[in-house]
């Protein structure tokens, strides 16, 4: 593999847009660097992936001899297809003992070699698809949010993995996983891209000090932007009045001198306000969002020794846990653990069979987002579920305070939002209306930097009752006043 990645006058756009994802962009990407790619959602990061697999028409110019291949990218789903048939499917030439290597960088028994790929979960698939893409070392990998599927301790392995590894560009809004794998970034901001070396902190501590240097020179600009338009307005008034009235030859020159004179003064502070305008524009505004709540009156949750059985058997071990009004409990737990079950039995969704002592009681007004939502489910169809006018306000108020611009409000077409706008429409609908509890399903998958921050805020201002099951190990760790682990029961 060799060969740097060349960008230059890059200039891309949809039809159904009117300005640019992506104008004038100049870049020169190393083939040996660990790029992480971050942006709000919607601006341009799986855009950016598909026009370096030259799969969009473009002005400018990509140059690179490096062969790209895009994660995640499911084979065929024939369900008799073995994993080591997925592994070696392009990479004929690799040993097994080369896979067996692979797999225990990921944690990975060998066994799973033998076992249908499409019956792996979720986490395990992610993983062997991670593995075939580093197999073959002739392509350069564009990693598109490989945690999702990812539960805590599986971020950490992917991370390590990741670390190991050299020439890939991988886009997440996951600041621990980034932190840990990562040697350059490569962010996509308001109206600029900046690329750096370091990782998410590094980035955050520059883009922080730029924003405030940003501002600072913004409020110089508008003093003196002020203080020319009151020259200006002096000359040219004084001018005017000299001009009509007087005669003298002489006089109307000195006029005319001062009005040119004027002219110039407003000449240099038009500069001055596009200077400004240009400067103000990539500072990134955020909006402090909103959480109208009602505090519960009585006791949450009562387990005691509890836990759900499944085939006769116990799906995790028994748990004690008390839960009180303006707790905010995580459940943690691998993938399998039994959480979202546990979290399903809680809401009165199944009826499971248990052992141990319970009481749960849930106060009338809930605010509940689940993990995966109804593909039936988006937008448009919740914009139709508001009654009102002042309720659809609301949700375009809450929506423009997660990033989401105006002009989306009228596309009438859902497959033009990108997987973290979507999630901010079912987020946007989460925070609607006055809610006693919160019972938050990974609330932060597909959701950028920014909206994460946002919510971390929300919290600790209103601090809501919430139950919730997370991976992203910052909000966790910002917003719990309570974990509790489910741990497999011992068979």
């Amino acid at each position: 593999m060799a060969g740097n990645i060349l960008v230059k006058d890059l200039t891309f756009k949809y039809l159904s847009m009117i300005h640019p994802i992506f104008k004038n962009v100049d870049l020169n990407i190393h083939e040996n660097w660990k790029l992480g790619l971050v942006g709000r959602n919607g601006r341009g990061k799986t855009t950016f992936f598909h026009l370096l697999l030259n799969e969009l028409e473009h002005e400018g110019s990509i140059q690179s001899s490096l062969r790209f291949k895009y994660f995640p990218s499911l084979p065929s789903e024939d369900e008799k297809m073995l994993t080591l048939d997925v592994l070696l499917q392009h990479n004929p030439h690799i040993e097994v003992w080369e896979i067996e290597k692979e797999l225990a960088g990921m944690d990975l028994s060998s066994e799973i070699l033998y076992k249908h790929f499409h019956q792996l979960s979720g986490g395990e698939q992610t993983k062997v698809l991670l593995i075939e893409l580093f197999l073959n070392e002739e392509v350069f990998p564009l990693i598109d949010e490989p945690t999702n599927n990812l539960d805590l301790k599986g971020r950490k392995i992917v991370g390590e993995y990741l670390k190991n590894k050299r020439g890939f560009i991988v886009a997440s809004h996951d600041e621990a996983f980034l932190n840990q794998c990562i040697s350059h970034v490569l962010a996509i901001n308001k109206n600029s891209i900046d690329l750096i070396s370091g990782n998410i902190d590094t980035w955050k501590y520059e883009k922080t000090n730029a924003d405030l240097l940003a501002e600072e020179t913004n409020q110089q600009l508008k003093t003196e932007i002020k203080r020319l338009n009151t020259v200006s307005r002096r000359v040219n008034d004084w001018g005017n009045r000299r001009e009509n009235s007087t005669k003298d030859a002489s006089e109307r020159r000195m006029a005319a001198k001062q009005m040119k004179r004027a002219k110039a003064i407003q000449k240099r502070t038009e500069g001055l306000m596009k200077e400004k305008q240009n400067l103000i524009q990539n500072v990134e505004k955020t909006s402090e969002l909103k959480m109208v709540i009602s505090k519960p009156r009585n006791q949450l949750l009562f387990f005691r020794d509890f836990t759900i059985m499944r085939d006769n058997r116990p799906l995790f071990q028994p748990i004690s846990l008390d839960m009180y009004p303006e707790d905010r409990l995580f459940i943690e737990g691998e993938n399998g653990a039994g959480k979202s079950t546990f979290l399903k039995f809680i809401l009165g969704m199944e009826n499971l069979e248990v052992r141990g002592e319970y009481n749960i009681c849930l106060p009338e007004h809930l605010s509940v987002l689940h993990q995966k939502n109804n593909e039936n489910q988006d937008y448009l169809s919740m914009l139709r579920k508001l009654s009102t006018k002042a309720d659809k306000e609301e949700y375009w108020h809450i929506l423009h305070q997660l990033g989401i611009e105006r002009s989306k409000f009228t596309n009438q077409i859902s497959a033009t939002w990108s997987a973290g706008q979507q999630k901010k429409t079912f987020l946007a609908n989460a925070l609607l209306g006055k809610n006693e509890l919160f019972v938050w399903d990974e609330v932060t998958n597909y959701l950028d930097l920014t909206v994460i921050h946002q919510l971390i805020q929300a919290i600790h201002t209103y601090k809501p009752s919430m139950i919730g099951i997370d991976h992203n190990e910052v909000y966790v760790n910002a917003v719990a006043t309570k974990k509790i682990m489910l741990l497999p029961s011992e068979r």
